[in-house]
């Protein structure tokens, strides 16, 4: 009876590693991304793609270092912007508006909600969007946050692909830290 009972606790152990063992194979691997200057750090659900990119303002040129990961069904976009303020006020406000129009203007859609929000010391705000790409739905939760000192902008967003709730947004959206904050490998 006892020799019963033991085959049938391993029989159920082999079960349930059997069971589970796919859906561990679909959990997505969590890879912390540190930005290279150390402003910003952030997990992604996979190994993020980074990229750089210049473009023209009217205060010079603007500096962006961006980290996406991407799959069908949501994109993940982590990005620092670099100001070439150096003799004149950096308007933190106006940097978060600027970030929020580009950003909505990028996809061609509309804010939907916008509050505040601060982390690790720095001004901000979510901004709710949505947009119609290639047919199909795009909702999106973005975190923005800007510093005078140095002058520089954060814009970190998570979108989906469908009308489903994401629960992965909110886990890439929590995991941000900013300045002091930012975690390092």
């Amino acid at each position: 009876m006892q020799r019963m009972r033991a085959i049938s606790r391993l029989c159920t152990g082999l079960l349930l590693v059997l069971v589970a063992t796919p859906a561990f194979a679909d959990t997505p691997r969590w890879v912390l991304y540190t930005h290279p200057e150390k402003t910003l750090s952030v997990r992604f659900p996979g190994t993020p793609t980074e990229s750089d990119q210049d473009a023209p303002s009217p205060i010079g040129n603007v500096h962006f270092k961006m980290a996406m990961f991407a799959d069908d069904a949501h994109a993940f976009v982590a990005a620092a912007v670099n100001y070439p303020v150096k003799d004149m006020t950096f308007n933190v406000k106006k940097a978060l508006d600027g970030a929020r129009d580009q950003m909505v203007a990028n996809i061609k859609g509309k804010v939907t909600s916008e509050k505040p929000v601060t982390l690790d010391g720095l001004q901000g705000r979510e901004v709710w969007f949505e947009a119609t790409g290639s047919g199909q739905p795009i909702h999106g939760i973005a975190r923005l946050f800007a510093t005078a000192t140095p002058p520089q902008a954060f814009i970190i967003s998570a979108m989906r692909m469908n009308d489903k709730p994401d629960p992965d947004a909110k886990k890439f959206l929590d995991s941000i830290h900013l300045g002091k904050k930012v975690e390092t490998k």
